[in-house]
């Protein structure tokens, strides 16, 4: 898609200034300044918007990831993000049930990735480090009040909200958590609802 809109851009950049030579041949005889440079404005015009554009559009934001639902097709999903991905594995043919592919999708946030892996044409989970953040800040406390098999909406209730989601697949949630001291953090499995895992590192 960034290659479409380039050349998209370069085609009516040349077609700006194919048309201000020939302005310029016809009217040189009565005005030959004003045909010479209105063209070369638009042309520059042009060439200095379609970069831009083409960066906004093809990052994976924290707001493009929270649309991005399972099931969608990849070019849905394409859609929402505004770029191609980079395939980083493959398994099966094109057209088998199970043939599974996955994507590396660039993001706009500094040392952040994201991968989406597509089964069957269908999206069947997502993850993410550094798109999607928590403001939330937990203690090892906290942590530790936390049981396997309570509900999701205790556990938020415990940790004072709902963390930043790192993966997800099917009715299996990944959510993370920062900790109060630099470093620390914790990272809490959810299925069908429920905590099934909690890992802490350096909390406090």
């Amino acid at each position: 898609m960034k290659k479409l809109v380039f050349s998209a851009a370069l085609v009516l950049s040349l077609g700006l200034a194919g048309c201000g030579e020939t302005t310029t041949k016809e009217e040189t005889p009565k005005d030959e300044k004003p045909a010479a440079e209105t063209p070369k404005e638009d042309a520059t015009k042009q060439e200095t918007s379609a970069p831009a554009t083409k960066e906004g559009n093809g990052k994976l934001t924290e707001e493009k990831f929270k649309q991005i639902k399972e099931g969608m097709t990849y070019e849905e999903v394409v859609k929402i993000v505004g770029a191609e991905g980079k395939v980083l594995s493959e398994t099966g043919s094109t057209g088998e049930p199970h043939h599974t592919v996955m994507y590396e999708f660039e993001t706009d946030g500094v040392l952040s990735s994201s991968t989406m892996m597509f089964q069957g044409g269908k999206l069947i989970n997502k993850a993410q480090i550094g798109v999607e953040t928590s403001d939330i800040e937990i203690t090892l406390d906290q942590f530790n009040k936390l049981e396997n098999g309570m509900t999701k909406e205790k556990v938020f209730e415990i940790l004072g909200g709902e963390g930043a989601v790192i993966s997800e697949s099917g009715d299996v949630v990944m959510y993370s958590y920062n900790g109060t001291v630099l470093g620390g953090n914790a990272s809490l499995m959810f299925q069908g609802g429920k905590l099934m895992n909690k890992t802490q590192i350096g909390l406090k």
